[in-house]
């Protein structure tokens, strides 16, 4: 596509009196690619962003980073979008473990910041030259709430000193930076009360004391701050609540995510089929342990996520062993997802010393591969504890698959006893874990996926990310209507 002769015809629905409603975007995790395994918050920007610039009188501009610089920007090849090629793994925010932004030196994150601060500005002066018309960049979005809130208050406030505009900031809460801060404070906390040494924090970042000291949720009126924050559920909002009391709580949005169009029903496939097309091997913890799955199943359960402890990969592989034992050889489940090394050898051992002969590996997958696997599934399981919203789930009902979750966080907002379960919370983890395996047992024997079906069609239907998209941004403008 041609952006520049692009975006100066796009005014059509009289968003903007100069014709262009124009949107800027700032990820924290890469987009999903072959060679590039990403977070659900990557995959959410990319398909927003891909939506915004479907939409007449709308055009959205991305910056997202890449570990390693295994995307880069001359392959790209795209106007509308810029790579932050890194030389390391993207840091993650909830992992306990391994490369993470709790884990990282001050001085990479000073340069991560810095590096960002000139490419964010530059690049939105650009955008803003190739306008005729000179229009400018109504909204910007930073996806995460911690390092892109510093990064785009910077950026503000040096637009601010050199005369140019400062439009609205939206700060996209997604839920695992908040996550990592509820952490930081915990620990912190266990330290002043003795309860824990300074050398045994596991997260000695600072970003919540960060933030806090520059007030970026503090005034929602003033230019440069966070003026509007979008929430993807209600307990999204309430935990961001708890750690900025001083944000207007007027200024949330909220903005449960979408399921792509990939995600739909696909009846005609039959799980043997699906299997055969797909050529899934199990990525063992060597190389000589690698090995093709059959194709023969009868049934198929299929687990989706990050390798972090608070997804319960270890309450699947515990159930496993459970529900194997009632269907033998005729049950596979998958675990998908990218593989963090320490992480992976702790959940294979535990899988080899459970007995499980048919819970395999695969690692990260593209949607459109997931999507087939989902519909061919008899039964999904995400059993995250306090998961932020939980997507997945809704692709998998998008795909008229029952789904069984936990009885916390985001899932709440939508699941119902006509689509699935949500299991009861438990901290002892062999009562829910057994728990988990029983309901699949029974949505396997019932065969909930026939009797539920159209169910899981209907309830996923208002979350497509196309609908949820235009809502989003139409939900912002009025708001911001009303004054910022």
């Amino acid at each position: 596509m041609d952006w520049p002769n692009h975006i100066k015809n796009l005014a059509k629905n009289g968003i903007d009196p100069s014709g262009n409603y124009v949107i800027f975007q700032l990820g924290s995790y890469p987009w999903q690619s072959p060679v590039e395994a990403t977070s659900g918050s990557g995959i959410l920007h990319e398909a927003q962003h891909e939506v915004f610039n479907t939409m007449d009188g709308v055009a959205s501009y991305s910056i997202f980073p890449s570990g390693f610089a295994r995307q880069k920007n001359r392959e790209l090849n795209r106007k509308d979008v810029r790579i932050y090629e890194m030389d390391s793994e993207v840091p993650e925010y909830s992992h306990p473990d391994g490369h993470r932004w709790a884990g990282v030196s001050k001085e990479y994150v000073n340069r991560f910041i810095a590096d960002h601060e000139k490419m964010v500005y530059d690049y939105m002066l650009e955008i803003e030259n190739t306008f005729e018309a000179g229009s400018e960049i109504q909204l910007f979005i930073a996806h995460h709430t911690c390092i892109n809130s510093i990064i785009a208050k910077r950026v503000m406030e040096k637009r601010a000193a050199n005369g140019y505009s400062v439009p609205p900031i939206v700060i996209f809460l997604h839920g695992t930076a908040m996550k990592m801060m509820v952490n930081e404070l915990r620990e912190v906390s266990l330290i002043e009360s003795g309860e824990m040494a300074p050398t045994d924090r596991k997260w000695p970042s600072t970003f919540h004391e960060q933030l806090t000291a520059l007030g970026v949720f503090d005034d929602c009126s003033k230019p440069g701050n966070a003026n509007l924050a979008y929430a993807i559920s209600e307990e999204n909002m309430e935990v961001f609540s708890e750690l900025f009391p001083r944000f207007d709580k007027d200024r949330f949005i909220l903005a449960n995510p979408g399921f792509n169009s990939c995600f739909v029903p696909r009846p005609q496939m039959k799980l043997e089929d699906v299997l055969k097309e797909a050529n899934l091997k199990h990525l063992g913890l060597t190389k000589e342990k690698t090995y093709d799955l059959r194709t023969d199943y009868k049934h198929m359960i299929v687990f989706v996520g990050q390798f972090v402890g608070w997804k319960r990969i270890d309450a699947v592989l515990r159930a496993a062993r459970i529900w194997e034992t009632e269907f033998g050889n005729e049950l596979l489940t998958l675990i998908v997802g990218k593989q963090k090394k320490e992480y992976n050898i702790e959940l294979q051992n535990l899988n080899e010393s459970l007995g499980n002969k048919n819970t395999c590996f695969v690692g990260p997958l593209m949607q459109p591969e997931l999507a087939k696997l989902f519909a061919a599934a008899s039964v999904c399981t995400f059993p995250s504890k306090a998961e932020p919203f939980g997507m997945v789930l809704i692709e998998a009902l998008a795909c008229g698959v029952p789904v069984v979750g936990a009885d916390s966080g985001g899932p709440r907002d939508f699941m119902t006893k006509d689509v699935g379960y949500l299991v009861p919370e438990s901290d002892d983890i062999e009562v829910f874990s057994e728990h988990l395996a029983n309901v699949v047992i029974r949505a396997i024997k019932e065969d909930w996926k026939t009797k539920m079906s159209d169910e899981c069609i209907k309830v996923a239907a208002p979350f497509s990310n196309t609908k949820k998209t235009k809502q989003l941004l139409e939900d912002t403008q009025k708001l911001i209507a009303r004054g910022l």
